[in-house]
């Protein structure tokens, strides 16, 4: 069977979506450089992460402070 190319329509339809999410998925399936495609990653987690952030903000909790364990870029 050909391999065809992915649509957008062969993205699932996720109400609530974050603004850019399907551009950044589009970029991200069509990009071969992976430095490229790690900088796209990096822009897909920064908006979850303000999506997250935002999420808690609205229902009035707040990230809970990491403690101990491995040293991460967050």
């Amino acid at each position: 069977m050909p391999k065809r190319k992915s649509t957008d329509s062969d993205l699932p339809d996720i109400s609530g979506e974050p603004e850019g999410w399907r551009l950044l998925q589009e970029r991200a399936r069509s990009e071969r450089d992976p430095r490229k495609l790690e900088v796209i990653i990096a822009e897909m987690n920064q908006l979850l992460k303000k999506c997250e952030n935002q999420a808690l903000a609205d229902n009035g909790l707040r990230r809970p402070l990491r403690r101990g364990g491995s040293k991460q870029n967050h």
